[in-house]
């Protein structure tokens, strides 16, 4: 009797060595271990990452994650690591080759790359269009030549505009650069499935991603200047920065400041192994999905500064100054439809995102080295 040779998929994260790339490939390790057991199928892991807002220490601290929950297993054949950036449409076109020569053809990518600072993106929309955009329409070049048939794309709830109704049937309204990049990408990401109806996509749009890892080796560590609030607390909490300057108390909110839907960065991630799931056993018609990724629930930059503080137990120092460019006074998700279609919901609290948080920066305090 004939053995059948065992089928090679990668599962390709573009961005993978950033924030939400390197939890997610912490779980996605996980999920297709327990896959590999159960299916005739073979399935590699693969980074793609140009290391613009990163360290390249984070692949060795992913291998070493995963290295304590599995100590058999070489730390090599965890993943794959390229250093790539999507915009090189030469050097894309080099690895996607290198994996179909290898009989290892890429079947999923879970794109994160893409620049994400608000402020930045009002400042600079060229940048933000050329890399977001065309970023991601090399990817789909890479879709189409290579008949890769599943995609997740990173996008963000800023697509909304300033609205108390992030329903994901409603039309958007980006309000700046940043959101327009990504709404741009969302339309390209339909056109390719309304022409290739054998494509099957899913559009994460993303709240606000914080906390970190439980053993505090990865977290939010950006290269270049923070654009989120928690790591702006991180640097005042170990005394980097004297106090959390808080942008604008004049908003139509509770208290007057900003209120986000913040998401544990680990809930995140597993939202991601819900998305590849439901691609695994979609049979409907219907091949594009855009899903908010959130828990639903809205509290204030003060409320969370409150929070932190009892969690560390001290009194965080705060000073309300202006609001910046391209913040809207309120977004919060309807987590209605991640439940329903993905099977999926954030189980963390704002607790767990602050005392993570906290482990995090007390590991590393000059961030991620």
């Amino acid at each position: 009797m004939e053995v059948q040779p065992v089928q090679i998929e990668t599962i390709l994260l573009t961005g993978g060595l950033g924030f939400i790339g390197s939890h997610t490939c912490v779980e996605l390790y996980k999920y297709i271990t327990e896959k590999n057991q159960t299916q005739n199928f073979h399935y590699k892991i693969a980074i793609l990452d140009n290391l613009s807002n990163c360290m390249p220490s984070v692949e060795n601290k992913i291998r070493s994650i995963l290295k304590e929950s599995y100590p058999e297993v070489d730390e090599k054949e965890f993943f794959s690591f390229h250093n790539i950036d999507v915009l090189d449409l030469d050097a894309l076109n080099k690895m996607f080759q290198s994996f179909a020569d290898k009989r290892e053809n890429v079947n999923f990518i879970i794109h994160f790359a893409g620049k994400k600072a608000v402020g930045e993106s009002v400042k600079n929309p060229i940048l933000y269009f050329e890399n977001n955009v065309c970023g991601t329409l090399n990817l789909m070049k890479m879709v189409e030549k290579f008949q890769i048939k599943n995609f997740i794309f990173s996008s963000t709830a800023t697509v909304y505009g300033e609205t108390d109704n992030c329903d994901e049937e409603n039309l958007l309204n980006p309000l700046q650069s940043y959101a327009q990049t990504k709404t741009c990408c969302e339309f390209l990401m339909k056109a390719m499935c309304a022409a290739h109806p054998q494509l099957r996509m899913v559009c994460l749009r993303y709240f606000n991603p914080a906390g970190a890892h439980s053993s505090g080796l990865i977290g939010d560590s950006p290269s270049v200047y923070p654009n989120n609030l928690f790591p702006f607390l991180e640097q005042v909490v170990i005394g980097k920065r004297e106090k959390l300057y808080i942008f604008g108390n004049d908003y139509n909110t509770y208290d007057g400041t900003g209120v986000r839907d913040f998401i544990h960065v680990v809930d995140l991630a597993c939202a991601h192994i819900s998305a590849i799931d439901y691609l695994f056993k979609l049979t409907d018609t219907k091949n594009f999905e855009a899903i908010n990724i959130g828990t639903g629930s809205g509290i204030s930059v003060l409320d969370t500064v409150t929070t932190y503080s009892k969690v560390i137990g001290r009194q965080i120092p705060y000073e309300f100054t202006k609001r910046r460019d391209g913040d809207v006074g309120q977004l919060v998700a309807k987590a209605e439809k991640a439940q329903k279609i993905l099977n999926w919901k954030a189980v963390k609290t704002l607790e767990d995102i602050c005392r993570d948080s906290y482990n995090f920066i007390q590991k590393n305090p000059n961030g991620i080295q």
